[in-house]
């Protein structure tokens, strides 16, 4: 059926009974906007006006749904042109709607395969964690404007939904693959009531003084350890390079974990993943120190 063709032709029956849209829409029970959008050829009635509006306007159910008026000589014609248009326009409709269903199937597949993955990656990261702050987060583009050189200030945050008493870091060093110290360089004691289970840690790094400053930042404070002195006794080395972990990593509570590698050599360095130093031992690089951190 043609919507513009049908609402002139109700627009014009209307002027010809001499009504105006609001008395035609109150003799319908209905509202004018309604009657509006009809004439416009925006929407067609619905069925169950056709006879009612068709009484009003004194035309024939064949007329309306042909937009115009029918001599009586093709109303016959008319009405089963009509009944073929009305046939066509059921398939077209229920072409459409099968289109619609199917597109929304889709999209609903789609939507629950991707709700699927964020829920499965949503219990399969770990709630206890600790993570490097990404090299293009506010916090590090921040940190490396206060730097001297990248890798002078390095950022974590970590989470911990388990409390724990005390956060501690570990410096091991090693010369050409030997291991020639490895201590405790400072402890942070854990206060859950201040919000501690969830901070920030940065190294400060001040590589021509061959020391580190620890910061732990939590919600309501801080701790600070400072003048911590690393390849003490150890110069001429002209090339270095720091690695960190990469990713979102478990807390492994009561042990030692690798958090960065600080690296020196003569002429050059190898770096290593953190992932690798912690299995593979063979520590090539003139001098190397590791900071391990514990949440115990």
């Amino acid at each position: 059926m043609n919507q513009e063709k049908i609402g002139s032709f109700i627009a014009q029956r209307r002027k010809d009974k001499k009504l105006t849209q609001a008395k035609l829409a109150s003799y319908l029970g209905i509202s004018d906007r309604t009657i509006s959008k009809w004439e416009r050829g925006i929407c067609l009635p619905d069925v169950s006006v056709y006879l009612e509006l068709c009484k009003i306007l004194d035309i024939s159910i064949n007329e309306f749904l042909a937009g115009e008026d029918i001599p009586k000589e093709t109303i016959e014609q008319k009405a089963e042109e009509n009944i073929i248009q009305i046939t066509k326009d059921n398939k077209n409709k229920q072409k459409y709607l099968k289109k619609i269903i199917k597109l929304l199937i889709v999209m609903l597949v789609v939507f629950i395969f991707i709700t699927s993955i964020f829920i499965y990656k949503k219990l399969t990261q770990p709630q206890n964690y600790i993570e490097p702050y990404l090299e293009k987060s506010t916090e590090m583009q921040t940190a490396n404007m206060l730097s001297n050189h990248p890798g002078d200030i390095l950022l974590f945050h970590y989470n911990s939904k388990k409390d724990f008493d005390s956060l501690t870091m570990y410096l091991t060093q090693y010369q050409k693959g030997k291991k020639i110290s490895d201590k405790e360089i400072c402890t942070f004691y854990n206060n859950p009531s201040k919000g501690t289970n969830t901070g920030n840690i940065a190294l400060v790094v001040d590589y021509e003084a061959s020391t580190l400053k620890i910061i732990d930042a939590f919600e309501d404070g801080y701790y600070v350890a400072k003048d911590i002195s690393f390849i003490e006794n150890i110069s001429n080395y002209d090339v270095w390079d720091y690695n960190q972990i990469e990713e979102k990593t478990s807390i492994k509570y009561s042990k030692k974990q690798m958090l960065v590698a600080l690296s020196y050599g003569k002429n050059h360095v190898t770096s290593l993943p953190i992932k690798e130093l912690e299995t593979n031992k063979k520590i090539k690089n003139d001098y190397t120190c590791i900071l391990s951190i514990k949440f115990k």
